[in-house]
């Protein structure tokens, strides 16, 4: 009980110090992309988009590994090998350095070919395109080299730490779009070498703080093959996952360039920012759930594992439809107070991608699992199989059936509910996962609130914007709440919620 306890409030503690990270990111990001919007202009926008997106596209091969370094560095402070855990520390260095190296020679070749080729440029502005490949190829290469040092801290769950270098790491942002404006020369391009600038600094940064937390995060000139090959051994099911994360996201955006050019780019790049500012509330949460559920899979506790595994995904879905429902319904007003003029097409991504999102991070405490298992064999054959499919049906709707755009992303959701559900029966056989108990506890759950809130959606949108503001503000703080406490949640968490409200108050 005293351990679990101590874990709550590890957790607890670790998300206050991600979310006042959230905050100040979202505050500062929202800002940047308002000014970047309005000075580089709606095209040049959706060209940075498409070009350095193709570039990040390529982390797919660090991201799978990235995964496997946090899972190895997690796993070895659960079991206190820490013998173990500088091994695989410099080992994951090394082996980051020779996928750097890769995926440079692939964007210098093939990539390259690609941009110059296939993508939907206008010839005026091809040379400032390349100038923004090449930056944001030196930008990939410092974010490839900070991983090893980010899963130090991440791994030893010092969020606080991870917090500040987020804060700095937009602070340094803010001031790119100060200089954007004061420097004389093309937009597009300082734009693209002062983001590589700061991916310099946020790489030693990363270094030096890992180096100040952990004595077991420093480099020798040593490697050992045997744990190389434990880490590319977990990637390699892994890499499945990475390909259908990179379909989703760089395909769809590529696809969408090839097939209706750079404004709806910038329409989709826009809608993605907002999926990521209203993920981050759940990504933060889950950030420092991680750590926990691979530790107490580790030291094989079934009970608190299921436990938290359900809570976390409770608390995931809640905490995104309750912020998410203002930006469904308002997403017009929305768009015009915060960007002024974007494409009209806009909204209706950005919808899609939220609702998308609420499909999404029910799943998030379940891979994290499969992670902690190691055994992602069948996962990520039957998982990555299926959401890979997105690339290929939404390429042959566009091909031979001219869909719209949006359509796309229909695909998507369709494909993510499908997942959801193989994604249960799996786990139920290779980590035992209970997977009547989540269905009814979880998933039911989540198709309730989320039926109610569509209802309420489009209720709502029929009204005219001063009804539509007050039935969406008394909707969101009233009901959803409501909602929360009596659909989601079980009578032994609600108990447990008030006895926190009630002790807070009496402080």
């Amino acid at each position: 009980m005293t351990d679990s306890t101590e874990n709550n409030k590890r957790i607890a503690r670790n998300t206050l110090f991600l979310y006042l990270r959230m905050l100040i990111t979202l505050s500062v990001s929202l800002f940047t992309v308002r000014v970047i919007l309005k000075t580089l202009g709606v095209e040049d926008y959706g060209i940075y988009n498409v070009v350095a997106g193709f570039v990040t596209s390529f982390s797919f091969i660090a991201n799978t590994t990235s995964t496997a370094i946090q899972r190895f560095l997690s796993y070895c402070l659960g079991q206190k090998k820490y013998d173990e855990y500088h091994k695989y520390f410099i080992n994951s260095f090394i082996l980051f350095i020779i996928l750097s190296c890769l995926a440079i020679i692939l964007l210098e070749t093939v990539g390259l070919w690609f941009l110059q080729e296939k993508m939907i440029i206008p010839s005026n502005r091809y040379h400032a395109a390349i100038w923004v490949y090449q930056s944001a190829i030196i930008t990939l290469f410092f974010s490839f080299i900070s991983i090893p040092y980010n899963a130090v801290i991440l791994s030893n769950e010092k969020m606080s730490i991870f917090a500040y270098l987020s804060i700095i790491d937009v602070v340094n942002k803010l001031l790119i779009v100060y200089l954007l404006t004061i420097l004389p020369f093309d937009h597009l391009k300082t734009y693209a070498i002062l983001l590589s600038i700061v991916g310099l600094i946020n790489f030693l940064l990363y270094k030096y703080f890992a180096n100040r937390i952990c004595e077991y995060a420093t480099l020798s000139h040593k490697y050992n093959f045997k744990y190389i090959k434990s880490l590319l051994s977990f990637t390699g099911w892994n890499l499945i996952g990475s390909i259908s994360g990179l379909c989703r996201n760089q395909g769809i955006n590529i696809l969408i360039n090839l097939y209706f050019g750079p404004i709806y780019n910038a329409a989709c790049g826009i809608s993605f920012q907002i999926y990521n500012a209203i993920n981050g509330f759940a990504s933060n949460f889950m950030m420092a759930v991680n750590p926990q559920i691979i530790k107490l899979y580790a030291t094989n506790q079934k009970v608190e594992l299921d436990k938290l595994i359900e809570r976390s995904s409770k608390m995931s879905f809640s905490l995104l439809m309750f912020i998410s429902y203002p930006f469904l319904v308002l997403m017009p007003n929305i768009l015009k107070i915060w960007l002024h003029t974007v494409p009209e097409i806009t909204i209706l991504f950005a919808r899609l991608i939220l609702i998308n999102m609420l499909i999404e991070c029910v799943s998030t405490p379940l891979l994290i699992l499969a992670q902690a298992t190691g055994k992602l064999k069948i996962y990520q054959m039957i998982i990555g199989g299926l959401l890979i499919l997105n690339l290929p049906t939404s390429w042959i709707m566009l091909k031979f059936f001219h869909i719209e755009a949006h359509i796309i992303f229909i695909i998507l959701i369709s494909i993510n509910i499908i997942a959801l559900f193989a994604r249960v029966a799996i786990l139920s056989q290779t980590a035992e996962l209970k997977a009547k108990s989540f269905i009814f506890n979880v998933i039911s759950k989540w198709g309730i609130l989320l039926l109610i809130c569509i209802i309420g959606f489009y209720i709502t949108i029929k009204f005219n914007l001063q009804i539509q503001i007050l039935s969406t503000l008394f909707f969101t703080f009233i009901f959803i709440p409501i909602f929360i406490l009596f659909i989601v949640f079980n009578k032994l968490e609600r108990d447990f919620i008030f006895h926190y409200i009630k002790n807070k108050l009496k402080q």
